[in-house]
């Protein structure tokens, strides 16, 4: 077993499944650092027995994706890392197309498979000179790949950030994945830093990733409110960078909206500390 000296992958951990043994599968050759968010005690020791873990960092709680990402980026050394969650499959061959295109464009600083089976991506992603939305290239794209992708690498506004290939310097130069950001839209916050330095975003149709329908973490009714508050309260926090007053109080009555079901629905006491922590970060962020 020969280990790749140029990249190092990093895998985030918190409550996940065992797909993630079918990611480690792939990625032999490659130094990989995991980071235990919490809630995998059933998986570290099998984990464990792949020859190329280099490192398992656990966290006494979940810090959240991007600041997990950021600690573990203290570790590496190696000039790019791979960011990838744990319910992703990408072959060994697409993993070295990434690094072959960063490699060769130093003003890249990130290259990123095509996701096919990612149903619930945001971002804009250029096709033959117009704009059009993820969700919809990917519809169509699951129908006829060869058809509707350039046979070239193209840039984009946004990746998505189930599979990076990052740039370490760049990746340092700004600051990293944004503290503010625990859940979501860190990856469209850090795409937005690097385009400000007029780097590049680049997709490749030749490196193709498999994402196992979200499936990173299990499925529990506590996971679902978490991940159904940071996906309204990430937004804010971009939306006060960007300064866009109307999207802001879009996704605060967004918000709002969908909290008061999930009170009245599922959970009440879950719901409501929800809803009291949404209320002190609006405080927080736009009354102050």
């Amino acid at each position: 077993m020969t280990i790749n000296k140029d990249l190092t992958i990093i895998i985030v951990l918190y409550n996940s499944s065992k797909l993630i043994f079918d990611c480690l599968k792939e990625l032999s050759n490659f130094k990989i650092i995991v980071v235990d968010n919490g809630k995998n005690n059933h998986l570290i020791d099998k984990i464990k027995k792949f020859q190329n873990i280099e490192k398992i960092i656990s966290k006494n709680k979940n810090i959240g994706f991007g600041n997990a990402v950021n600690f573990a980026f203290e570790e590496i050394v190696t000039e790019y890392f791979l960011v990838l969650n744990p319910d992703i499959v990408i072959k060994e061959n697409h993993v070295l197309e990434l690094l072959k295109i960063s490699q060769l464009d130093k003003n890249c600083a990130i290259s990123a498979p095509y996701i096919p089976t990612d149903k619930d991506g945001y971002g804009i992603f250029p096709e033959k000179g117009k704009n059009v939305s993820r969700n919809l290239l990917e519809e169509k794209c699951s129908k006829n790949l060869e058809n509707l992708l350039p046979d070239e690498i193209f840039c984009a506004d946004v990746a998505k950030g189930c599979a990076l290939l990052i740039n370490s310097k760049h990746f340092k130069d700004v600051g990293m994945f944004s503290k503010e950001y625990f859940l979501f839209w860190e990856e469209i916050d850090l795409c937005r830093k690097f385009r400000k330095k007029k780097l590049s975003i680049i997709i490749s149709p030749n490196a193709i990733g498999m994402h196992k329908q979200g499936s990173s973490s299990k499925n529990t009714l506590e996971t679902f409110i978490k991940k159904t508050y940071h996906s309204e309260i990430s937004p804010l926090y971009y939306f006060k960078v960007k300064k866009n007053s109307l999207n802001i109080y879009k996704k605060i009555f967004k918000y709002f909206f969908r909290t008061i079901l999930y009170f009245l629905i599922l959970n009440f006491k879950k719901s409501l500390k929800n809803l009291l922590k949404l209320t002190a970060n609006i405080n927080y962020l736009f009354l102050r």
